[in-house]
């Protein structure tokens, strides 16, 4: 099993050395999941057939770009991840182009959720720091 800390290795890719490759692909994955549900919402209930298909690759493309993620990333930061960020910005979508309500306690949801995500990646980096020093330790 890899760790979080791995997905900062540097990577060789031809001639350029990519440190956050996982990063990448976990960024790219947010993204077409966010497309993925705008086209949903603009299918009208699936009764436009173009925006329903594009909802589709979207979803698989951002499905795959995850799983690729998650050989590098632990599981329950890259889902966290993906889903807080998903959700902000699938929300921010919403309230800037089809006018969805926004309230105060709206705004301090999305804050909750950037504060969760901050604690989520933030424990798990502690605790792969642990056991890596233990690790060590063990070896030593």
């Amino acid at each position: 099993m890899r760790s979080s800390s791995s997905a900062w290795r540097v990577c060789d890719w031809g001639r350029c050395k990519v440190k956050s490759a996982p990063i990448i692909q976990l960024s790219f994955a947010i993204v077409s999941e966010v497309f993925g549900t705008t086209f949903m919402k603009m299918s009208d209930g699936f009764t436009h057939p173009v925006f329903g298909l594009a909802t589709a690759a979207c979803y698989v493309a951002s499905f795959v770009l995850l799983t690729f993620a998650l050989k590098h990333l632990s599981l329950g930061m890259a889902y966290g991840i993906w889903g807080g960020v998903g959700t902000l910005l699938t929300t921010l979508v919403g309230i800037v182009v089809w006018d969805d309500p926004f309230s105060i306690v709206v705004g301090i949801g999305m804050i909750a959720v950037v504060a969760g995500i901050a604690l989520l990646s933030k424990g798990t980096q502690e605790a792969e720091e642990a056991a890596a020093a233990e690790s060590s330790e063990a070896t030593a």
